[in-house]
């Protein structure tokens, strides 16, 4: 498979003309499309979209939204899919939607690291996401938070961004991080962080780094691809991995069970796992790979073994107990 040469020049052409794929003249026969809902940030999606459809021939329509709310409209959608192919969200969270998904197991599985395979296909492994601490380094000088825990610290009270874990994945990945990284009881933790958000959320990751730059708040959590963006485009944000660790679950892609074009959903999944993609992911979108091959070993954070599996089964427990927190908060 050759090198992506032309994705540099897709971002700049993408930035000029705003558009997710330039209209055709025709319209593509079914055996030639391809429809994505993903969560991800345009600047990720868009150049893999455009190559893609370069190297295949294959049209492809894209949805854009928060994870939660493209699951959620694919589950209502279950007995007549429209999507084929979902991008995007924690594993955690695609793992609570499974009996959406028809299971693929990738021929290019066995290049990836051991921890980002799934053994029965419900999802594969995109990249590899860790979960950060963010704060602002002009209104921070000194002594910034470097522990889950001081995001129930009450100095910092009214002053933590933070997403709402309905909408992204990530910061679902991240409240059920604190939930297994601290002791105490879940629903005393999950009140706790709820009072010092003062029952306030943002709607997406993206939001948070803005609202830490802009110093309307002071400390958050987010992705670190979110983070390090923020970084290169001059804003005032720091980041930091939490003293007790934090998780590098990968987010995924899964194809949608009875959808129309699975065929070309697979075919991208196994575009997204080749060398020269995965290595795209690492150099121009600071997201890290999920191959083996390609692992920033100079950069590894301290990790602790996050349980997927738990935060997938009880996620609607655990959010409808957040979401009640939350309204009692903005009471």
């Amino acid at each position: 498979m050759r090198r992506l040469w032309g994705l540099c020049a897709l971002v700049l052409l993408l930035t000029a003309c705003g558009q997710t794929s330039a209209p055709l003249p025709f319209a593509p026969a079914e055996a030639d499309r391809l429809i994505i809902y993903t969560s991800h940030r345009e600047e990720v999606y868009s150049p893999l979209v455009k190559e893609f459809e370069e190297r295949t021939g294959v049209w492809v329509q894209v949805e854009t939204g928060g994870s939660g709310a493209l699951l959620s409209r694919a589950a209502e959608e279950a007995e007549d899919p429209v999507c084929d192919l979902f991008l995007g969200g924690g594993v955690d969270t695609l793992q609570a939607f499974s009996c959406l998904f028809e299971p693929y197991v990738s021929p290019l599985q066995e290049e990836l690291s051991p921890a980002f395979r799934c053994p029965d296909g419900t999802w594969t492994a995109f990249s590899s996401l860790p979960v950060v601490l963010v704060y602002n380094p002009v209104l921070i000088r000194s002594n910034p938070p470097d522990s889950w825990r001081s995001l129930l610290d009450p100095a910092w009270q009214g002053k933590i961004a933070f997403a709402s874990p309905s909408l992204s994945s990530s910061s679902y990945t991240a409240l059920a991080a604190l939930l297994q990284v601290l002791p105490e009881e879940d629903g005393t933790l999950l009140a706790s962080f709820a009072q010092n958000l003062e029952g306030r959320t943002l709607e997406t990751p993206i939001q948070v780094a803005q609202a830490i730059a802009g110093g309307s708040c002071y400390i958050g959590v987010i992705p670190e691809d979110i983070a390090l963006q923020a970084i290169e485009d001059g804003r005032d944000v720091a980041l930091l991995c939490p003293k007790e660790g934090t998780c590098t679950l990968p987010d995924g892609m899964a194809v949608i069970s009875g959808c129309a074009h699975g065929a070309n959903a697979r075919r991208f999944i196994d575009f997204a796992l080749s060398k020269d993609v995965q290595r795209y992911l690492g150099e121009h979108c600071f997201r890290r790979s999920v191959r083996a091959d390609l692992q920033r070993e100079e950069t590894a954070f301290l990790s602790f073994d996050y349980d997927a599996t738990w935060a997938g089964i009880h996620r609607e427990s655990l959010l409808e107990q957040w979401q009640a927190l939350i309204e009692q908060g903005e009471a």
